[in-house]
């Protein structure tokens, strides 16, 4: 299993899929969201762990906070504290929301970061992985849940879409569906481009 970690190293250092992936999963009208002159910054933790014979991370359902994205399927992260780096930012966030130790993670790289319109924030995907298997308990404030997911898994999910309505019109959303629940916008997007990495690795 260490041979995937040392290949997923070695294509976090090689130019990115960036747009190109994450476009597979942006949601109809996104594009035309203005987006504001100053995106704080924030950055979420894509944390590898060996469960059953394969690479896992978390993912985590929000609670419903009435913010923009309550009750949605995240990854573990949020907006960067005073000068603290990505990693720091990426790293601290884990740890609050799913207990993650930070001292155990190994981070390997990053993917490209992505800007989130509906909250004004530009979001860092951060990629560390640990030896063993974390002792995940939410921070009942923020998560509702946690689920992982197998890079096996997310590789073998197809894209679907649903149709929602927003301003006044139908728009076509695209998602995946794990385990009962439906990736979308942000998330999807970051995972999109991540799964395009890992598929070369599978």
């Amino acid at each position: 299993m260490d041979h995937f970690i040392q290949d997923l190293r070695a294509l976090l250092e090689q130019p990115l899929p960036g747009w190109k992936a994450q476009k597979h999963l942006m949601p109809e009208g996104r594009e035309l969201e203005a987006l504001g002159d100053n995106l704080h910054p924030a950055a979420v933790l894509i944390s590898l762990f060996p469960q059953d014979g394969e690479w896992v991370f978390p993912l985590i359902r929000r609670t419903l906070d009435g913010f923009a994205h309550s009750g949605q399927i995240a990854l573990p992260g949020g907006r960067r504290d005073g000068t603290e780096s990505d990693v720091e930012t990426a790293l601290r966030e884990a740890h609050e929301e799913v207990n993650i130790v930070p001292e155990k993670v190994e981070v390997i790289g990053m993917t490209s970061v992505l800007p989130i319109p509906v909250s004004n924030h530009i979001v860092q995907p951060v990629v560390g992985y640990t030896r063993d298997k974390p002792t995940l308990i939410p921070e009942t404030k923020e998560v509702a849940e946690i689920f992982t997911v197998s890079i096996k898994t997310l590789c073998m999910r197809d894209i679907q879409y649903e149709t929602r309505h927003y301003k006044n019109r139908d728009w076509e959303i695209p998602f995946f569906e794990i385990d009962g629940h439906k990736v979308w916008g942000a998330t999807a997007m970051i995972l999109s481009e991540f799964r395009s990495l890992v598929s070369k690795l599978v």
